[in-house]
Protein backbone atom coordinates (compact mmCIF):
# COMPACT_ATOMS: atom_id res chain seq x y z
CA UNK A 1 0.00 0.00 0.00
CA UNK A 2 3.07 2.12 1.05
CA UNK A 3 4.44 1.50 -2.59
CA UNK A 4 1.15 2.22 -4.38
CA UNK A 5 0.95 5.09 -2.70
CA UNK A 6 4.64 6.59 -3.41
CA UNK A 7 4.09 5.97 -7.22
CA UNK A 8 1.03 7.80 -7.10
CA UNK A 9 2.95 11.03 -5.83
CA UNK A 10 5.64 10.29 -7.72
CA UNK A 11 3.73 10.16 -10.58
CA UNK A 12 1.30 13.40 -9.71
CA UNK A 13 4.86 15.23 -9.07
CA UNK A 14 5.76 14.31 -13.12
CA UNK A 15 2.47 15.81 -14.16
CA UNK A 16 2.59 18.86 -12.03
CA UNK A 17 6.25 19.63 -13.04
CA UNK A 18 5.05 19.29 -17.10
CA UNK A 19 2.23 21.50 -16.40
CA UNK A 20 4.33 24.31 -14.67
CA UNK A 21 6.83 24.13 -17.65
CA UNK A 22 4.62 23.69 -20.19
CA UNK A 23 3.49 27.26 -21.57
CA UNK A 24 -0.17 28.22 -21.84
CA UNK A 25 -0.89 29.73 -25.38
CA UNK A 26 -4.48 31.40 -25.65
CA UNK A 27 -5.28 29.87 -29.28
CA UNK A 28 -8.09 31.82 -30.09
CA UNK A 29 -5.69 34.80 -29.27
CA UNK A 30 -3.39 33.59 -31.98
CA UNK A 31 -5.74 32.47 -34.62
CA UNK A 32 -6.72 35.91 -34.40
CA UNK A 33 -3.25 37.62 -34.63
CA UNK A 34 -2.28 34.98 -37.99
CA UNK A 35 -6.27 35.83 -39.22
CA UNK A 36 -5.89 39.68 -39.64
CA UNK A 37 -2.01 39.08 -40.36
CA UNK A 38 -0.90 40.33 -37.57
CA UNK A 39 1.99 38.52 -37.70
CA UNK A 40 4.79 40.83 -35.39
CA UNK A 41 2.44 40.93 -32.42
CA UNK A 42 1.75 37.09 -32.83
CA UNK A 43 5.50 36.73 -33.05
CA UNK A 44 5.84 38.73 -29.83
CA UNK A 45 3.58 37.45 -27.99
CA UNK A 46 5.00 33.67 -28.38
CA UNK A 47 8.52 35.08 -27.31
CA UNK A 48 6.69 35.92 -24.47
CA UNK A 49 5.07 33.11 -23.90
CA UNK A 50 7.51 30.80 -24.62
CA UNK A 51 10.95 30.21 -22.62
CA UNK A 52 13.65 31.97 -24.15
CA UNK A 53 15.58 28.62 -24.68
CA UNK A 54 12.65 26.24 -25.61
CA UNK A 55 13.78 23.44 -27.79
CA UNK A 56 9.89 22.42 -28.34
CA UNK A 57 10.23 21.65 -32.13
CA UNK A 58 6.46 22.72 -32.26
CA UNK A 59 6.96 26.00 -29.93
CA UNK A 60 9.92 26.51 -32.50
CA UNK A 61 8.12 26.01 -35.46
CA UNK A 62 4.89 28.57 -34.12
CA UNK A 63 7.80 31.41 -33.78
CA UNK A 64 10.00 30.66 -36.74
CA UNK A 65 6.65 30.73 -38.97
CA UNK A 66 5.43 34.01 -37.21
CA UNK A 67 8.66 35.56 -37.72
CA UNK A 68 9.05 34.85 -41.39
CA UNK A 69 5.57 36.41 -41.61
CA UNK A 70 6.26 39.62 -40.25
CA UNK A 71 9.09 39.60 -42.24
CA UNK A 72 11.67 39.39 -39.45
CA UNK A 73 13.66 37.34 -41.39
CA UNK A 74 16.95 37.50 -38.92
CA UNK A 75 14.76 36.27 -35.88
CA UNK A 76 12.62 33.86 -38.51
CA UNK A 77 16.45 31.82 -39.44
CA UNK A 78 17.64 31.64 -35.89
CA UNK A 79 14.10 29.80 -34.72
CA UNK A 80 14.28 27.60 -37.95
CA UNK A 81 18.31 27.26 -37.04
CA UNK A 82 16.92 25.86 -33.53
CA UNK A 83 14.24 23.77 -35.42
CA UNK A 84 16.71 22.49 -37.45
CA UNK A 85 19.17 21.50 -34.76
CA UNK A 86 16.07 19.47 -32.81
CA UNK A 87 14.87 17.89 -35.87
CA UNK A 88 17.96 17.31 -38.70
CA UNK A 89 14.74 15.90 -40.89
CA UNK A 90 12.63 18.59 -40.98
CA UNK A 91 11.77 18.76 -44.55
CA UNK A 92 9.84 21.98 -43.96
CA UNK A 93 12.02 24.05 -42.05
CA UNK A 94 14.92 23.18 -44.53
CA UNK A 95 12.44 24.49 -47.37
CA UNK A 96 11.99 27.55 -44.96
CA UNK A 97 15.93 28.15 -44.48
CA UNK A 98 16.21 27.92 -48.26
CA UNK A 99 13.84 30.20 -48.70
CA UNK A 100 14.92 32.45 -46.12
CA UNK A 101 18.21 32.95 -47.38
CA UNK A 102 16.88 33.63 -51.26
CA UNK A 103 15.53 36.15 -49.81
CA UNK A 104 18.46 37.62 -48.32
CA UNK A 105 20.62 37.18 -51.12
CA UNK A 106 23.04 34.05 -49.58
CA UNK A 107 22.37 31.77 -53.00
CA UNK A 108 24.63 29.33 -52.06
CA UNK A 109 23.70 28.34 -48.49
CA UNK A 110 20.30 28.40 -49.98
CA UNK A 111 22.00 25.33 -52.30
CA UNK A 112 23.16 24.05 -49.05
CA UNK A 113 19.82 23.45 -47.69
CA UNK A 114 18.20 22.27 -51.18
CA UNK A 115 21.09 19.24 -51.26
CA UNK A 116 19.66 18.42 -47.63
CA UNK A 117 16.35 18.04 -48.59
CA UNK A 118 17.49 16.04 -51.69
CA UNK A 119 19.38 13.51 -49.25
CA UNK A 120 15.92 13.30 -47.68
CA UNK A 121 13.83 13.24 -50.32
CA UNK A 122 15.63 13.23 -54.02
CA UNK A 123 12.26 13.42 -55.53
CA UNK A 124 10.93 16.12 -54.53
CA UNK A 125 10.14 18.33 -57.22
CA UNK A 126 10.06 21.63 -55.37
CA UNK A 127 13.43 21.17 -54.67
CA UNK A 128 14.85 20.87 -58.27
CA UNK A 129 12.96 23.60 -59.70
CA UNK A 130 13.91 26.31 -57.00
CA UNK A 131 17.36 25.07 -57.74
CA UNK A 132 17.00 25.85 -61.24
CA UNK A 133 15.96 29.40 -60.29
CA UNK A 134 19.33 30.26 -58.49
CA UNK A 135 20.92 28.70 -61.85
CA UNK A 136 19.43 30.85 -63.98
CA UNK A 137 19.85 33.80 -61.52
CA UNK A 138 23.60 33.12 -61.84
CA UNK A 139 23.94 32.45 -64.94
CA UNK A 140 24.87 28.60 -64.36
CA UNK A 141 22.81 27.32 -68.04
CA UNK A 142 23.98 23.07 -67.48
CA UNK A 143 23.35 23.13 -64.05
CA UNK A 144 20.18 24.86 -64.94
CA UNK A 145 19.38 22.34 -67.48
CA UNK A 146 19.67 19.55 -65.32
CA UNK A 147 17.41 20.26 -63.01
CA UNK A 148 14.81 21.71 -65.05
CA UNK A 149 15.39 17.95 -66.73
CA UNK A 150 14.81 16.55 -62.94
CA UNK A 151 12.11 19.12 -62.44
CA UNK A 152 9.88 18.16 -65.74
CA UNK A 153 10.56 14.19 -65.25
CA UNK A 154 8.84 14.51 -61.31
CA UNK A 155 6.39 17.05 -62.79
CA UNK A 156 5.43 17.20 -66.96
CA UNK A 157 2.84 19.76 -66.53
CA UNK A 158 4.82 22.14 -64.45
CA UNK A 159 4.55 25.61 -67.03
CA UNK A 160 7.24 27.20 -65.13
CA UNK A 161 9.54 24.66 -66.05
CA UNK A 162 8.35 24.11 -69.10
CA UNK A 163 8.48 27.13 -70.48
CA UNK A 164 11.97 27.47 -68.91
CA UNK A 165 12.90 24.46 -70.34
CA UNK A 166 11.48 25.22 -73.63
CA UNK A 167 13.65 28.86 -73.59
CA UNK A 168 16.95 26.69 -73.11
CA UNK A 169 15.98 23.99 -76.37
CA UNK A 170 14.60 26.47 -78.55
CA UNK A 171 18.03 28.46 -78.49
CA UNK A 172 20.07 25.49 -78.63
CA UNK A 173 18.15 24.23 -82.32
CA UNK A 174 16.54 21.44 -80.23
CA UNK A 175 13.18 22.09 -81.32
CA UNK A 176 11.75 18.31 -81.24
CA UNK A 177 12.98 18.20 -77.87
CA UNK A 178 11.08 21.52 -76.65
CA UNK A 179 7.62 20.10 -78.48
CA UNK A 180 8.41 17.09 -76.48
CA UNK A 181 7.74 18.51 -73.41
CA UNK A 182 5.17 21.48 -74.28
CA UNK A 183 2.62 18.80 -75.36
CA UNK A 184 1.95 17.09 -72.29
CA UNK A 185 2.07 20.88 -70.14
CA UNK A 186 -0.55 22.25 -73.06
CA UNK A 187 -2.72 18.84 -72.62
CA UNK A 188 -3.12 20.15 -69.53
CA UNK A 189 -3.77 23.35 -69.68
CA UNK A 190 -4.73 24.23 -73.40
CA UNK A 191 -5.07 27.65 -73.03
CA UNK A 192 -1.62 28.78 -70.61
CA UNK A 193 -0.13 31.53 -72.80
CA UNK A 194 3.03 31.44 -71.59
CA UNK A 195 2.92 27.86 -73.10
CA UNK A 196 1.28 28.76 -76.37
CA UNK A 197 3.89 31.90 -76.87
CA UNK A 198 6.60 29.31 -76.63
CA UNK A 199 4.87 27.22 -79.11
CA UNK A 200 4.88 29.78 -81.64
CA UNK A 201 8.58 30.08 -82.22
CA UNK A 202 9.06 26.32 -82.03
CA UNK A 203 6.75 25.18 -84.02
CA UNK A 204 8.63 27.84 -86.82
CA UNK A 205 12.43 26.52 -85.81
CA UNK A 206 10.95 23.32 -86.66
CA UNK A 207 9.09 24.04 -89.98
CA UNK A 208 5.93 23.71 -88.79
CA UNK A 209 4.12 26.85 -89.61
CA UNK A 210 0.85 25.93 -90.13
CA UNK A 211 0.99 24.79 -86.66
CA UNK A 212 2.26 28.24 -85.60
CA UNK A 213 -0.59 29.99 -87.35
CA UNK A 214 -2.87 27.90 -85.42
CA UNK A 215 -1.47 28.96 -82.40
CA UNK A 216 -1.45 32.18 -83.15
CA UNK A 217 -4.99 32.20 -84.32
CA UNK A 218 -5.81 31.20 -80.74
CA UNK A 219 -3.75 33.16 -78.91
CA UNK A 220 -5.41 36.09 -80.82
CA UNK A 221 -8.94 34.83 -80.20
CA UNK A 222 -7.95 35.04 -76.39
CA UNK A 223 -7.37 38.52 -77.01
CA UNK A 224 -3.17 38.48 -76.96
CA UNK A 225 -2.34 40.79 -80.05
CA UNK A 226 1.20 41.35 -79.31
CA UNK A 227 3.75 42.14 -81.69
CA UNK A 228 5.41 39.19 -80.64
CA UNK A 229 2.61 36.97 -81.95
CA UNK A 230 1.57 39.30 -84.98
CA UNK A 231 5.01 38.93 -85.90
CA UNK A 232 5.46 35.23 -85.72
CA UNK A 233 2.36 34.70 -87.21
CA UNK A 234 3.44 36.99 -90.20
CA UNK A 235 6.92 34.96 -90.21
CA UNK A 236 5.06 31.71 -90.78
CA UNK A 237 2.24 33.33 -93.50
CA UNK A 238 6.02 34.26 -95.35
CA UNK A 239 7.36 30.58 -94.88
CA UNK A 240 3.85 29.83 -96.81
CA UNK A 241 4.52 32.11 -99.41
CA UNK A 242 1.12 33.25 -98.80
CA UNK A 243 3.31 37.02 -98.90
CA UNK A 244 0.22 39.31 -98.60
CA UNK A 245 -1.07 37.86 -95.14
CA UNK A 246 2.05 37.79 -93.84
CA UNK A 247 2.07 41.79 -94.97
CA UNK A 248 -0.74 42.05 -93.44
CA UNK A 249 0.62 41.28 -90.33
CA UNK A 250 4.17 42.53 -90.44
CA UNK A 251 2.13 46.06 -91.29
CA UNK A 252 0.02 45.96 -87.86
CA UNK A 253 3.39 44.85 -85.80
CA UNK A 254 4.39 48.15 -87.51
CA UNK A 255 1.42 50.25 -86.27
CA UNK A 256 1.88 48.91 -83.05
CA UNK A 257 5.75 49.42 -82.79
CA UNK A 258 8.65 51.60 -83.41
CA UNK A 259 10.71 50.26 -86.75
CA UNK A 260 13.40 48.02 -86.45
CA UNK A 261 15.78 46.36 -88.75
CA UNK A 262 14.37 42.49 -89.03
CA UNK A 263 10.27 43.69 -89.66
CA UNK A 264 11.68 46.23 -92.13
CA UNK A 265 13.40 43.93 -93.74
CA UNK A 266 10.30 41.62 -93.52
CA UNK A 267 8.22 43.89 -94.82
CA UNK A 268 10.06 44.53 -97.50
CA UNK A 269 10.41 41.11 -98.63
CA UNK A 270 6.97 40.49 -98.49
CA UNK A 271 6.50 43.43 -100.66
CA UNK A 272 9.09 41.77 -103.40
CA UNK A 273 6.88 38.27 -103.10
CA UNK A 274 3.93 40.42 -104.32
CA UNK A 275 6.15 41.88 -107.09
CA UNK A 276 5.45 45.61 -105.52
CA UNK A 277 8.91 46.45 -105.60
CA UNK A 278 8.12 50.23 -105.59
CA UNK A 279 7.05 49.87 -101.93
CA UNK A 280 9.83 47.00 -101.46
CA UNK A 281 12.20 49.77 -101.50
CA UNK A 282 11.47 52.56 -98.80
CA UNK A 283 11.33 49.54 -96.28
CA UNK A 284 14.71 48.33 -97.47
CA UNK A 285 16.12 51.76 -97.30
CA UNK A 286 14.47 51.81 -93.64
CA UNK A 287 16.23 48.13 -92.84
CA UNK A 288 19.79 49.24 -93.88
CA UNK A 289 19.40 52.24 -92.16
CA UNK A 290 18.71 50.65 -89.24
CA UNK A 291 21.04 48.34 -89.35
CA UNK A 292 23.91 50.80 -89.08
CA UNK A 293 25.09 52.84 -85.90
CA UNK A 294 24.36 56.04 -86.12
CA UNK A 295 27.63 57.00 -84.91
CA UNK A 296 30.02 54.92 -87.29
CA UNK A 297 30.58 58.39 -89.56
CA UNK A 298 32.39 59.68 -86.20
CA UNK A 299 34.35 56.62 -86.29
CA UNK A 300 35.73 56.64 -89.68
CA UNK A 301 36.24 60.34 -88.93
CA UNK A 302 38.36 59.31 -85.64
CA UNK A 303 40.32 56.76 -87.81
CA UNK A 304 41.02 58.74 -90.28
CA UNK A 305 42.43 61.49 -88.04
CA UNK A 306 44.44 58.55 -86.41
CA UNK A 307 45.84 57.80 -89.56
CA UNK A 308 46.69 61.28 -90.20
CA UNK A 309 48.48 61.69 -86.71
CA UNK A 310 50.96 58.86 -87.84
CA UNK A 311 51.43 60.01 -91.69
CA UNK A 312 49.30 57.93 -93.46
CA UNK A 313 47.56 60.37 -94.82
CA UNK A 314 45.97 58.26 -98.11
CA UNK A 315 44.94 55.89 -95.74
CA UNK A 316 43.22 58.58 -93.71
CA UNK A 317 41.26 59.98 -96.77
CA UNK A 318 40.33 56.30 -97.79
CA UNK A 319 38.46 56.75 -94.09
CA UNK A 320 36.83 59.57 -94.16
CA UNK A 321 35.36 58.89 -97.96
CA UNK A 322 34.47 55.66 -96.20
CA UNK A 323 32.94 57.85 -93.43
CA UNK A 324 30.85 60.11 -95.98
CA UNK A 325 28.94 57.11 -97.61
CA UNK A 326 27.13 56.51 -93.86
CA UNK A 327 26.17 60.30 -93.12
CA UNK A 328 26.42 63.67 -95.05
CA UNK A 329 28.93 65.03 -92.24
CA UNK A 330 30.30 68.18 -92.77
CA UNK A 331 33.63 67.66 -90.74
CA UNK A 332 34.26 64.30 -93.13
CA UNK A 333 33.99 66.81 -96.21
CA UNK A 334 36.05 69.70 -94.15
CA UNK A 335 38.59 66.73 -93.20
CA UNK A 336 38.79 65.42 -97.06
CA UNK A 337 39.92 69.34 -98.10
CA UNK A 338 42.21 69.65 -95.77
CA UNK A 339 44.19 66.66 -96.44
CA UNK A 340 44.08 67.34 -100.23
CA UNK A 341 45.60 71.09 -99.89
CA UNK A 342 47.85 70.16 -97.04
CA UNK A 343 49.13 66.63 -97.41
CA UNK A 344 48.94 66.33 -101.04
CA UNK A 345 48.91 70.22 -102.61
CA UNK A 346 46.12 69.01 -104.99
CA UNK A 347 44.13 72.71 -105.25
CA UNK A 348 41.37 70.69 -107.37
CA UNK A 349 40.15 67.98 -105.15
CA UNK A 350 40.42 70.32 -101.88
CA UNK A 351 38.42 73.03 -103.65
CA UNK A 352 36.18 70.28 -104.62
CA UNK A 353 35.65 69.33 -101.00
CA UNK A 354 35.34 72.55 -99.50
CA UNK A 355 32.41 73.33 -101.69
CA UNK A 356 30.68 70.56 -100.50
CA UNK A 357 31.54 71.31 -97.13
CA UNK A 358 29.98 74.71 -97.77
CA UNK A 359 26.71 73.27 -98.55
CA UNK A 360 26.44 71.24 -95.37
CA UNK A 361 27.06 74.97 -93.55
CA UNK A 362 23.81 76.70 -91.52
CA UNK A 363 24.14 80.32 -93.42
CA UNK A 364 22.39 81.58 -90.30
CA UNK A 365 24.26 80.34 -87.89
CA UNK A 366 28.02 80.43 -89.07
CA UNK A 367 28.05 83.03 -91.34
CA UNK A 368 31.68 83.88 -90.75
CA UNK A 369 32.55 80.16 -91.23
CA UNK A 370 31.52 80.27 -94.65
CA UNK A 371 33.10 83.37 -95.27
CA UNK A 372 36.21 81.54 -94.14
CA UNK A 373 35.42 78.58 -96.54
CA UNK A 374 34.89 81.12 -99.27
CA UNK A 375 38.05 83.07 -98.80
CA UNK A 376 40.24 79.77 -98.82
CA UNK A 377 38.53 78.57 -102.20
CA UNK A 378 39.30 81.93 -103.64
CA UNK A 379 42.51 81.48 -102.50
CA UNK A 380 43.56 78.25 -104.07
CA UNK A 381 41.78 79.05 -107.59
CA UNK A 382 44.56 81.69 -107.70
Amino acid sequence: MKKLLTLLLIFAGIQLAEAQSSAVVDKEKLLDYFQTQRYAEAAQYLQSSYKEDTKDPKELAQLAYAYLMAGKLPEAEKNYLKLYAEKPGDIPGLFQLANINIRRGNNIKAKEYYEEIIKLDSNNFNVYKQLARINKDQGEIMPMLINLKKANQLNPTDADVVFDLCEIYFKGNLFRKAEDILEPALKADSSNFQLLKMKMPVSIGSGKYKQAIETGEKLLRYGDSSTFVLNNMGKSHFKLLEYQKALDYFLKVKSASQDNETLSYNIALSYRGLKDYKNAVPYLETAIKEAISSGIASYYGLLGDSFENIDKNEQANAAYKRGLLFDNNGSLYYNIALVYETKFNDKKNAISYYNQYLKTIDPVAQPKLITFIKNKVEELKR
